[in-house]
């Protein structure tokens, strides 16, 4: 592996990153869920709401070829790893909000997959994150990476449309969010298990 992470400096225009936070937010959003199979609401560590597209959704086939082309280069400069690059299955629309109390909607750290596969066959190599608001729109809600040797400039990748790309395991989290709401997505590449 040559880098912990890679981006896109805005590669989705304004109106594109509208157009998609449009489409989505008319869908019924569920509440952010934690674990493996994302069966558990665990406010301790994931406050927030998001909505999955499917990748069968016409509506959003412009948007997954994009990221595909993302990941799959991504993969061949960066990282290397062995994955499906037509594998994510869905994206999470993720909403964060800023409530009354002054806290808001966040994801405590964590990591989209272990080195442990348990029964399962592939485990998520690579994880896309997608900036969809503008950073004026909120305040909090920063995107952080933990444990790694450099980290991506944080005033790049909180430009709207701006995609970031890293291996699954790499921790990270996003704060709490105090004004407005951020939108983003999020997708993950599975591949066969870590070895």
């Amino acid at each position: 592996m040559r880098g912990e992470w890679a981006y896109y400096d805005s590669l989705l225009s304004a109106a594109e990153c509208q157009s998609i936070i449009d489409r989505a937010s008319s869908r019924q959003p569920l509440l952010g869920t934690v674990g493996i199979e994302g069966s558990a609401v665990d406010r301790q560590i994931r406050h927030g709401e998001v909505i999955f597209l499917p990748r069968r959704d016409p509506e959003f086939d412009e948007v997954f070829r994009t990221l595909d082309w993302c990941v799959d280069e991504a993969n061949d400069e960066w990282f290397g790893v062995d994955y499906n690059p037509r594998g994510a299955r869905s994206l999470q629309f993720s909403i964060y909000r800023a409530n009354a109390e002054g806290g808001g909607h966040y994801y405590d750290t964590h990591q989209d997959t272990s080195l442990v596969s348990g029964d399962r066959p592939t485990q998520r190599k690579l994880s896309v994150v997608v900036q969809l608001s503008d950073p004026d729109d909120y305040d909090g809600g920063e995107f952080r990476m933990h444990r790694v040797a450099h980290h991506p400039p944080p005033e790049i990748i909180r430009k709207r449309g701006t995609v970031l790309i890293f291996p699954s395991l790499i921790l990270h989290g996003v704060s709490a969010v105090t004004r407005g709401t951020r939108y983003s997505l999020v997708g993950w590449y599975p591949g066969p298990a870590w070895r």
